[in-house]
């Protein structure tokens, strides 16, 4: 059986889920390293040894590392992503029993929202670790609760789905919804940050329990509205225990099935680490902030015949995604890249890419390189570099470049 493995890592917590097992490991994402010796701790342990006052305690690591802070022990200076590695390692370590880390298979890591740099270094931390880079991935939360959904029974997703996430101090909703389609279905997933987030700190007193229990029946309300659901989900730790939250449960169970899951990001991020082990790709294709929710391509004529040469397809991850063709312009100063959402209540646009400082020769005397790639979910980057038309014509290095709004 493979080595599968799904974490989910946030500021507050780490959650890991080990296929091979089902073993899921829940703890407070913090470290600490003894003050006289290079041992290290994390969760529970890393708080005792804190209190002990042998040791520094760091947490909120992926807040640090987006400050690009630092945390100094006994006179050393270590960075957000070498903490986050040793932390990883860690827990790695647990799910395998003590086993060699370059074991495992597969791994997908689930944040938050997808942010290029941090994604970046999370990446570098997890490779560090010892997994190979090759068997990584980093997806979001959005992506998790796809993978998660569509591992469960297709009644449970025949309409919409919806997913509170409530954990110390945020509030998140995500909605997701089938499309069926001629050739492929899609699956939709939207995420939102709700501005009724609490401390969950307040359930411990009745008055707070009634202040949640009022806040979390409108946001439900609000988010649920008149459509229909065929289950609601809960996780968190926020939702460990739902006495505080009567009226809510209450409302959320009228005419649709609701589950509470404690791993939810970190069991779906085993379901697509499992598939990707295997290569057995979903009969779906998945949209969300991890996706490119449009198809990149150029017009262009292959042995005199018209044709759309496609430099980004449609559902494939921004983060790495990246695109390379080299054209010879005839008859015309510009090049058009077409970008076609896959919603269809949005019109496709042609960026034109204008080909003015470019030197000037005759047609057909000139090759462009065009290159695309992401800087992030919703901004796509256009390149073109002048490579000349070999000795007749040498290169210039002239280069133009647009980043455009999805």
């Amino acid at each position: 059986m493979p080595l599968t493995i799904g974490i989910d890592l946030c500021d507050d917590y780490i959650t890991a889920y080990g296929s091979e097992d089902k073993v899921l490991l829940h703890v407070p994402a913090v470290v600490c390293r003894e003050k006289k010796d290079d041992l290290w701790y994390i969760g529970e342990s890393a708080y005792r040894m804190a209190l002990s006052g042998k040791g520094v305690l760091t947490d909120r690591l992926l807040s640090l590392l987006k400050k690009g802070g630092t945390s100094t022990i006994s006179r050393r200076s270590y960075t957000a992503e070498q903490l986050i590695s040793r932390m990883l390692a860690s827990v790695l370590w647990q799910i395998l029993n003590g086993r060699d880390l370059s074991i495992v298979d597969r791994l997908v890591i689930a944040l938050h929202k997808p942010e290029k740099d941090v994604m970046d270094a999370v990446m570098n931390a997890a490779e560090s670790t010892g997994v190979e880079r090759s068997r990584i991935r980093i997806i979001s939360h959005a992506e998790a609760f796809a993978y998660y959904t569509l591992a469960q029974e297709k009644d449970l997703y025949s309409n919409m789905v919806g997913l509170f996430d409530l954990s110390d101090e945020s509030l998140s909703y995500y909605r997701l919804k089938v499309m069926r389609g001629i050739s492929r279905n899609s699956v939709i997933v939207e995420g939102t940050d709700l501005e009724e987030a609490f401390h969950i700190g307040i359930l411990k007193k009745e008055s707070g329990s009634e202040l949640g229990d009022r806040i979390m029946t409108d946001a439900a309300k609000k988010c649920l509205g008149n459509d229909i659901f065929s289950s609601v989900f809960l996780t968190g730790r926020g939702f460990e225990r739902t006495d505080w939250a009567k009226n809510f449960i209450a409302y959320i169970c009228k005419r649709r099935r609701v589950m509470y899951e404690k791993g939810l990001f970190a069991i779906g991020a085993a379901e697509l680490a499992e598939e990707l082990f295997f290569g057995e790709e979903k009969p779906y294709l998945i949209f969300c902030d991890t996706r490119v929710a449009a198809e990149v391509s150029m017009d262009v004529m292959i042995r005199e015949h018209r044709s759309r040469l496609i430099l980004i397809p449609p559902g494939q991850y921004w983060y790495g995604a990246g695109a390379y063709a080299e054209v010879m312009p005839r008859g015309q100063d510009y090049l058009d890249i077409v970008v076609e959402p896959m919603d269809r209540r949005e019109s496709s646009k042609a960026v034109r890419m204008r080909l003015d400082e470019f030197p000037k020769r005759p047609d057909r005397c000139t090759k462009i390189a065009v290159e695309v790639d992401f800087t992030d979910a919703e901004h796509l980057r256009i390149r073109l570099t002048d490579l000349g038309f070999g000795e007749i014509f040498p290169a210039s290095g002239t280069v133009s470049e647009e980043v455009i709004h999805l």
